[in-house]
């Protein structure tokens, strides 16, 4: 293999073979070339593109890197859901409860915070003792007895992607449509599932800053699905707000147990419910809606959550004596400058100054605050009054909190006119 021609290859606006993708990724994943090397060619890619054949390639290399489950004993209908990303988007922690109290199974590996957005695996690592490393043999027994689990990327599923999702996020090469596919699909055909319940989400806290560009993200992923036999359903969905009123780790947990009491926010059980209404209809689950409610209504999908959480050595009954574990010891307001109307949030901004506060010291790189996060008291459409609140952050730092006040504080726009934002679900 000639690195050197494949990048030339690539920078020069070509396009690389399967067999060269396949090549210089297997390569990466094995230590034979180092990140200097691959993010090169990573840099290319994210210039020029990729061609649907190059994507498959990718998603091909990364799968044959390692294992691939297989659930097809269970007898269940083997799904998944997945989302490109937002802030306080914890969808997954309460779609996989509900899905599982449903009778299907629930094979889910998450991932950490990337770029501005938060990551499952943090918000889980808050939960005292849970184990977010179970091995490949532990996960597939965990979804076997539970119907569901949520874990880390294990070393034996797609070792390529585990070690390139980190160096994207280092050499800003996050936003490249080809890799994005790439490291979902790969994951998900891995976990041997045959539905994906796929959330693109679209905005200024989105990857996808746009419709066109969502939609040619979600092509793509439908295309990758079909190639290797996985149904995706996909949804889009405004990201121009967090989801929900929390952002950051354990608050967002405690969030997710409120929404399966019942207690959810409006935007955020949109998502959940456009998102697990076509997968159960997939899996022939009469009146899908109606199977929500009863989930959680019956405390189906809670009961399911905490014996998830106790499989992966977990206190389940943290969940609901949220206020005495990871108290904040700082807390700091962030106040209106005047009266008005929310009209706009700059919700990457935003996503930035959530992320140092629970998962990024400026100093130190990367470390977990589960104290860290940020509650939205005000969101687009509302009313507030001069020095009312529009968040509260809290965190470990007295510092670091302020900071995130203030960056929170120059993301939000109030004016005069009143403002009616556009639903959640495109």
């Amino acid at each position: 293999m000639n690195i050197e021609n494949i990048v030339r290859e690539k920078a020069a606006g070509g396009a690389n073979t399967s067999s060269e993708i396949v090549q210089i990724i297997h390569a990466y994943s094995d230590g034979k070339i180092n990140d200097e090397e691959i993010t090169v060619w990573l840099k290319a890619v994210y210039d020029n593109d990729m061609t649907d054949e190059e994507m498959l390639s990718v998603v091909e290399a990364m799968v044959t890197s390692g294992e691939r489950l297989d659930f097809s004993h269970l007898e269940k209908v083997v799904v998944d859901k997945h989302s490109t990303g937002g802030v306080g988007d914890k969808v997954s922690l309460i779609i996989a409860p509900i899905l599982a109290a449903c009778g299907l199974a629930v094979p889910m590996i998450s991932g950490r915070s990337l770029g501005h957005t938060g990551g499952t695996l943090d918000k889980l690592q808050s939960i005292p003792g849970y184990r977010i490393d179970l091995s490949l043999e532990e996960f597939r027994r965990t979804v076997e007895m539970v119907g569901l689990s949520l874990s880390g990327q294990t070393s034996e599923i797609c070792p390529a992607d585990r070690k390139m999702y980190t160096l994207r996020d280092k050499t800003g090469t996050v936003a490249s449509t080809p890799l994005i596919c790439g490291s979902i699909m790969s994951k998900k055909i891995a976990e041997g599932i045959e539905v994906l319940a796929m959330n693109i989400t679209v905005g200024n806290g989105a990857f996808m800053k746009t419709v066109e560009k969502a939609k040619t993200l979600g092509k793509q992923l439908k295309m990758a699905g079909e190639q290797f036999g996985v149904s995706t359903n996909i949804v889009y969905s405004r990201m121009d707000q967090p989801l929900g009123r929390e952002a950051g780790l354990w608050n967002e947990i405690q969030e997710s147990v409120s929404c399966l009491k019942g207690e959810g926010e409006p935007d955020l059980m949109a998502v959940v419910t456009a998102l697990a209404e076509p997968v159960l209809k997939h899996a022939s689950v009469k009146n899908p809606l109606s199977a929500i409610e009863k989930t959680i209504s019956s405390g189906s999908a809670m009961a399911k959550l905490e014996e998830m959480i106790e499989t992966h050595d977990g206190d389940p009954s943290s969940l609901h004596n949220g206020d005495t574990f990871h108290t904040p010891p700082f807390e700091k307001t962030v106040e209106a400058e005047r009266s008005g109307v929310v009209r706009f949030m700059d919700t990457e901004k935003i996503g930035w100054a959530v992320n140092s506060v629970t998962v990024f010291d400026e100093k130190l790189g990367r470390r977990i605050d589960p104290s860290g996060g940020v509650r939205f008291e005000i969101k687009l459409g509302e009313e507030v009054e001069s020095g009312g609140a529009l968040a509260v952050c809290h965190g470990s730092d007295k510092e670091t909190v302020s900071r995130a006040c203030r960056q929170i504080k120059s993301a939000v726009k109030i004016e005069d006119s009143p403002f009616r934002p556009e639903d959640v679900i495109i």
